[in-house]
């Protein structure tokens, strides 16, 4: 939270200084349009930046291009003066109809206002880190294996092996085999013995 607010002071600093430095007359002085529309970016940045990665890094990309809009215009004033020509510096007069060089406030004014937009874009930056790191998703910790082992249970019971069942030639699934009926042992009846036999006496 706090690398964005420092970050929007950063970028209205870097507005204002060419005021303070050339005055209402400098010719860059519209350069706090952009800088104060990156410095507000920034301060909402600040404000919202627990609403998630989506919402801080659009502002952050709003306030990026204000501050980059803002820079290229004040570079782009020194190139147009060197590719349409200035006149004499005052107090010459300047017949030709050509802007005046720069003075040196306004030198003044666009070094220290490209250095507070690069600071302040470099400190937004770090801010934005922060938040995509603490709103990074969390890595699932493996599932432990609640069920011991195979090889560490004991086995009480001999574990039947069942034969492969052989593949039909079409390759369909063969029909089960109905279980054999074990029949139980053939137990002989025990008959109960007969008494001796014994003869009857010869008659005579």
């Amino acid at each position: 939270m706090w690398s964005f607010w420092v970050a929007a002071a950063l970028a209205a600093i870097g507005g204002v200084i060419p005021f303070l430095v050339g005055g209402t007359s400098s010719r860059i002085a519209n350069v706090f349009i952009p800088y104060a529309v990156g410095a507000a970016a920034m301060g909402a940045a600040a404000l919202w930046h627990d609403r998630g990665r989506a919402v801080t890094g659009v502002l952050y990309f709003v306030a990026g291009l204000a501050l980059v809009f803002g820079m290229l215009t004040i570079f782009a004033f020194p190139l147009e003066l060197a590719v349409l020509g200035t006149c004499a510096a005052p107090p010459a007069p300047c017949a030709s109809g050509l802007p005046r060089p720069l003075t040196i406030a306004e030198n003044t004014g666009i070094g220290f206002a490209a250095g507070f937009a690069f600071a302040s874009l470099f400190v937004g930056f770090l801010g934005l880190i922060i938040v995509f790191r603490r709103h990074a998703p969390t890595v699932a910790a493996p599932p432990v294996r609640s069920i011991p082992p195979v090889g560490s249970i004991p086995q009480t019971a001999p574990v039947a092996m069942q034969a492969a069942r052989p593949a039909t030639a079409n390759g369909a699934e063969p029909t089960p085999e109905e279980p054999e009926l074990e029949l139980p042992p053939h137990v002989e009846d025990e008959r109960p013995e007969l008494p001796p036999h014994e003869s009857s006496p010869p008659t005579t």
